[in-house]
């Protein structure tokens, strides 16, 4: 026999009940999570090169593509002011690049190929890379400050030797086949001495050097790193309305006798082009650790630069004390001198006051490298000068 079928009214309330706690059970369940979209991973900013106006950057960009379209492929191109207050103040050519991309290789290959590329700003790694184990080839460290190495300690000592027997203006300038006789010198009592500064800016030293420069009032030449300078134009631009000349140490600092031609023009080229852009006008080019070919020296010229070195190298970069400094310049710097120093060494803006005051003692007039040059020049029209050929066509 059947169980009584429960009245409508109190089936509909067992319905009711058994639905809320179904609902009940499904909310306290845990719920299946919808899978989180990941977020796009940052592209590289490339900078392809700086020019005067907007036509100018996008036939660089059309060159590139239509020379190496492997390189350009997948980049984004954009034209961008250098400064959105100033008119005319130039364009640079910039390009987003896909992530994943290994950009510090893309930039290798493109200056290889004769082009211009900076990374302005790269993804960072997922994880850190090991720390590389020491190799003795320079290396960059903050604001343009270099770390020089064994092949570089080398080559300086090697320039310095060549130098003592090509004379002062035959070590300053290494493609020139005329000197001065010391008799010369002598006759016309020569003192002008020429302080110059390599590398950099570095944000705090950079500084302080051109403020005891200023003090001490004297003229001096500076050599930055094109790529270095390109952030910091407020300290190129302070260089110049203080007097001092402003000259080409390349874009990036690299050993040039490792890129081809077109790469080579471009590292002096595009140094250049940013310099002019904060008021200078350089002339001189100072090939990165003094490392030149005669292939090299001759693109400089062809870019209307005066390839230039130094008689004295203060040797800095390598001692960084300032005791060492000042000693070696008192021992091997003389009237007639262009020394070598780095505007990026707290040990060279401490050892400068007292450099100056060394080479003031010896007689120095200091000058300009430019009116350095001028003025030796004009005693090597003199008939009693020598003619002599540069030997050692290529610095290690």
């Amino acid at each position: 026999m059947r169980a009584p079928r429960p009245p409508a009214s109190r089936l509909h309330r067992i319905r009711k009940t058994a639905a809320a706690l179904a609902l009940a059970v499904l909310a306290a369940a845990p719920q299946p999570t919808r899978a989180a979209t990941a977020p796009a991973e940052p592209k590289a900013l490339l900078q392809l090169g700086l020019y005067q106006k907007d036509g100018e950057a996008w036939w660089a960009w059309e060159s590139l593509r239509r020379a190496s379209p492997n390189l350009a492929d997948g980049l984004s191109p954009k034209v961008v002011p250098l400064d959105a207050k100033r008119q005319g103040s130039g364009v640079a050519l910039r390009a987003t690049a896909p992530a994943g991309l290994d950009v510090q290789a893309l930039c290798r290959r493109m200056v290889g190929a004769g082009f211009g590329c900076l990374v302005l700003d790269a993804p960072p790694n997922p994880a850190p890379p090991p720390a590389p184990a020491p190799t003795p080839a320079s290396q960059a460290g903050t604001d343009g400050a270099f770390t020089y190495g064994p092949d570089d300690a080398r080559t300086m000592a090697d320039i310095e030797r060549h130098g003592r027997r090509k004379g002062r203006l035959g070590a300053v300038i290494p493609d020139t086949t005329w000197d001065v006789t010391p008799a010369v010198l002598k006759r016309e009592n020569w003192n002008l001495c020429a302080l110059t500064f390599d590398d950099g800016p570095h944000r705090v030293v950079t500084r302080q050097i051109l403020d005891v420069l200023n003090r001490e009032k004297i003229r001096a030449t500076y050599f930055p790193i094109g790529k270095v300078a390109e952030s910091q134009g407020e300290v190129i631009r302070d260089f110049i309305a203080a007097g001092h000349e402003i000259g080409n140490h390349s874009l990036t600092h690299s050993d040039l006798r490792a890129l081809t031609p077109e790469a080579q023009r471009f590292e002096i080229a595009e140094a250049n082009r940013i310099l002019r852009g904060f008021g200078a006008d350089p002339v001189l080019f100072r090939p990165p650790y003094g490392r030149y070919t005669l292939d090299l020296l001759s693109i400089a010229r062809d870019e209307r630069m005066s390839p230039v070195l130094w008689t004295v190298d203060t040797r800095d970069w390598q001692v960084r004390d300032p005791d060492k400094i000042v000693q070696h310049v008192k021992t091997e710097a003389g009237t007639g001198s262009v020394l070598l120093l780095h505007s990026t060494y707290p040990s060279t803006l401490t050892a400068l006051p007292r450099v100056i005051g060394e080479m003031r003692a010896k007689g120095c007039e200091f000058v300009t490298l430019s009116e350095w040059i001028e003025r030796m020049r004009l005693l090597a029209s003199d008939p009693v000068v020598s003619a002599s050929a540069t030997s050692g066509a290529t610095r290690n």
